[in-house]
């Protein structure tokens, strides 16, 4: 039988080639390569990167991999992270082996190994291009960029712990292959953040004496995606557009199917207006989320039991409602059907909520929506029945021991720090007292403590607010649960040094989350400082009156 007929190679293998051994022709490779102990290349065509040379044009005389080269080593002197990741970070590099190991362990191998590992370690600098993440690959440059974004930065935001498989936001970060809507809101929300980076920071407030408002200029490794861009908010405008028209058409063809991703995105519609100011345009976005929730009661939409994924929608939307009602002072619709069980959905509020608050104050908050709308022209006989219902109210609320909530408490981490936790539950609940006092009038007993029978100091409760938050440090997972509390401090706050503290940290707090609906905080505490202080002695002079006339709907998170 010939050599043709068995179809043996003809040539020795790559390996034998190139180091000019005789080869034995073997199949599937040869002994010479299996002896050694390595990889025998073959006998066919070896496929590698192009390196020839250009002859014309600016890469005259030089090839694409001494370009590509350069560049990577260049990019490697100022990036930390080269490609994009989505549950793992990078694997950290394998530490290089001692040198004494090292020289011992080259003594020992023979010359035809030590050639083959330099072939392998030429071959590797050939071929530089990293793989392109599936989930992006179909994505232009600045979708990808927004999306890392999206992932990097805005997700542990959402959540005290973004540890894995807790963050239902992250999850659905490969959902947006499939869903352009996904993809064009979580685009806007990271665009939008970016514009909050790129641009000044936040504006020194009147009541600060000295504040450093300099920030690191936004240098994320994203050079890869051809980012950072120089328009982020025109990006974060036509993003938002986008998810506006396609969200229109999925909730005219609502469905139990798709009703939780609709929800999620509206969502992450108000998500957006806190990200931009935390002004005005949320509250459509709740109007719109409160018309669907209500079918959640119902069949086909009702869950039994709750998926996880509703149960975090159904409480990132509940505690918005609890905020943004804050400063209505009128009686608010029941935001959850009565068909859904409420507990679960505090439940998550308490434990992986950014927001943190205990889930009997959540509750002491809803039953205060119920209460009459609160006018000046009020019956004596309804006046008198809010009266009562708020001092119930507010005795429940000093009855909440967060050192004994604790003991029942369900970590969301296994780092959960028992003390913050504590540290931000008395935060809260002084400020539901503040909250609730201040639907009555400053004359009233309860409040006045000229009165003799007051039930709480509203300058206490303001102080212990302050006490509380300021053993947390920006480095705490808990420290971006403290806006809400340290506002309503800051509105009873008399004291200029208590005021300029209030306004750094919330400066502290910008530089950690880059979120507008801080600069908005900070504007409304200037506005009621100033009516407070322009105020005579004799003269009631209650905030939430400013509040209600600054004519704006006001998301404070």
């Amino acid at each position: 039988m010939s050599v043709a007929a068995l179809n043996l190679p003809t040539k020795a293998c790559h390996n034998c080639r190139k180091r000019r051994w005789r080869c034995d022709r073997s199949l599937p490779s040869c002994q010479k390569c299996s002896s050694s102990g390595t990889e025998c290349l073959g006998y066919g065509k070896l496929f590698k990167w192009n390196s020839g040379v250009a002859s014309r044009g600016k890469m005259m005389g030089k090839s694409f991999d001494g370009r590509e080269r350069e560049g990577i080593k260049k990019a490697a002197k100022t990036q930390d992270i080269p490609a994009l990741v989505w549950d793992n970070e990078l694997q950290p590099q394998q530490p290089r082996m001692d040198q004494h190991v090292q020289e011992t362990h080259n003594h020992q191998n023979n010359d035809a190994v030590s050639a083959l590992e330099q072939h392998e370690e030429e071959m590797a600098m050939t071929v530089q291009r990293a793989l392109a993440d599936p989930l992006v690959s179909d994505l232009d440059h600045r979708s990808r960029y927004y999306l890392h974004h999206f992932a990097t930065q805005l997700c542990d935001v959402m959540v005290v712990y973004d540890t894995p498989d807790q963050n239902p936001m992250r999850n659905l970060v490969p959902a947006t292959s499939a869903y352009p809507l996904l993809l064009h809101i979580m685009v806007a929300n990271s665009a939008s953040h970016v514009f909050n980076i790129s641009r000044n920071p936040m504006h020194q407030s009147t009541y600060q004496v000295d504040s450093d408002t300099a920030i690191v200029p936004y240098n994320k490794p994203a050079s890869c995606f051809g980012a950072p861009f120089k328009s982020p908010l025109r990006d974060a405008l036509v993003a938002k557009q986008h998810a506006l028209s396609l969200l229109a058409q999925s909730v005219a063809t609502v469905d139990e199917s798709n009703i939780d991703l609709i929800l999620v995105t509206i969502l992450l519609f108000v998500n957006y207006a806190l990200v931009e100011s935390g002004r005005d345009k949320w509250r459509v976005h709740m109007d719109g989320a409160l018309k669907l929730i209500r079918l959640l009661g119902e069949p086909p939409y009702l869950q039994e039991p709750m998926s996880r994924l509703r149960q975090t929608i159904l409480s990132d939307f509940l505690v918005f409602y609890i905020l943004g009602s804050t400063f209505s002072f009128t009686a608010m619709p029941t935001f959850i059907p009565d068909t859904i069980e409420l507990e679960p959905i505090l439940r998550y509020a308490e434990t992986n909520n950014y927001l943190s608050c205990p889930s009997p104050l959540l509750r002491v908050m809803l039953e205060s929506f119920a209460l009459p709308s609160r006018t000046v022209s009020c019956t004596d006989e309804v006046y008198g029945n809010i009266q009562e219902k708020i001092g119930i109210l507010l005795h429940r609320a000093l009855d909440f021991d967060p050192v004994t909530w604790s003991c029942e408490f369900e970590p969301a981490s296994p780092l959960e720090d028992i003390e913050q936790r504590i540290r931000i539950a008395a935060a809260h609940r002084s400020a539901v007292c503040i909250y609730l006092a201040r639907v009555l009038p400053s004359s009233n007993p309860l409040i006045d403590p000229a009165s003799g029978s007051a039930i709480v100091n509203l300058t206490a409760l303001a102080n212990d607010v302050v006490y509380q938050i300021s053993h947390l440090k920006p480095g705490d997972a808990l420290f971006k649960s403290i806006c809400w509390p340290l506002f309503l401090a800051g509105a009873e706050s008399r004291d200029l040094a208590q005021r300029e503290w209030i306004m750094n940290t919330l400066d502290e707090l910008y530089s950690i989350m880059y979120w507008g609906y801080l600069h908005t905080s900070k504007r409304v505490l200037e506005a009621i400082w100033k009516y407070i202080d322009q105020a005579q002695d004799d003269e009631e002079n209650c905030w939430v009156e400013e509040v209600k006339d600054l004519g704006s709907d006001i998301l404070i998170a």
